[in-house]
């Protein structure tokens, strides 16, 4: 049996092989609009940091919390976009998930979502070969549009030094 973080690594290379146009950083809001969903940018409760919501026979709805920076929407967004692919691959026509600030994943459906995005916002070979060019962490988090941590966490998924950098 594959474990999550690996269906999560394939789903995220399949998203990117199939809509992705190659640039860096990733655009998910651009691939889930593709994908005929639609992203607003909406007043949550302030321990939210978006929402997915598929009603049958309707478009998935992805909501970013507006009062977020840019880069925590943006995880978000693939974050919700992770929870779209899984779902689809299960044949669900109705689902909700609800993603709090600061939360740690605590169930499948989370780890999912978390390693998707991982995978999708910092793709494998671009990833690589900027840490290989000796970006820092800021700058590799300026180049892929995510979050200090978020890359911290990439370089250790791939077994790839930091020094703290």
């Amino acid at each position: 049996m594959a474990l999550v973080k690996d269906v999560a690594r394939a789903a995220a290379q399949r998203a990117l092989d199939d809509y992705w146009d190659g640039t860096i950083p990733v655009n998910p809001a651009r691939i889930a609009m593709d994908l005929g969903m639609n992203v607003y940018r909406a007043y949550l409760a302030e321990d939210q940091s978006g929402m997915i919501r598929k009603l049958e026979n309707e478009p998935a709805e992805i909501f970013l919390n507006a009062n977020e920076p840019p880069l925590r929407q943006n995880f978000t967004c693939a974050h919700e976009l992770g929870h779209w692919f899984e779902r689809r691959s299960q044949s669900d026509e109705e689902y909700s998930f609800v993603d709090h600030r600061n939360a740690t994943p605590n169930d499948a459906h989370e780890w999912f979502a978390e390693h998707f995005a991982a995978n999708l916002l910092m793709p494998t070979r671009e990833f690589i070969t900027a840490a290989d060019r000796g970006l820092s962490v800021a700058e590799l988090s300026d180049y892929f549009v995510v979050s200090q941590p978020a890359i911290r966490n990439r370089l250790r998924a791939l077994n790839m030094p930091y020094g703290g950098r």
